[in-house]
């Protein structure tokens, strides 16, 4: 039987009407916030190479500016 309730984040506790995206698998889900929020994180712990260092920044600065360009529109 599908799961009617709709998943919530299991970091933050958000719910898909409060997010973009989130992802989900088995038990386990994810919204993107904290998916941002786990990119910024590790790109600056030390002993990373630079260029996962700058592949994350980029990522993250890329999911940013897509969310001010989308963020007055519907989900």
């Amino acid at each position: 039987m599908a799961d009617l309730v709709p998943p919530l984040c299991g970091f933050c506790g958000k719910s898909r009407d409060a997010v973009r995206v989130i992802l989900t698998s088995g038990q386990s889900a994810i919204c993107d916030e904290c998916v941002l929020t786990a990119f910024d994180t590790i790109s600056t712990r030390p002993g990373h190479p630079l260029y996962l260092r700058l592949a994350y920044r980029l990522f993250a600065a890329v999911a940013s500016m897509g969310r001010l360009l989308t963020s007055g529109r519907s989900r």
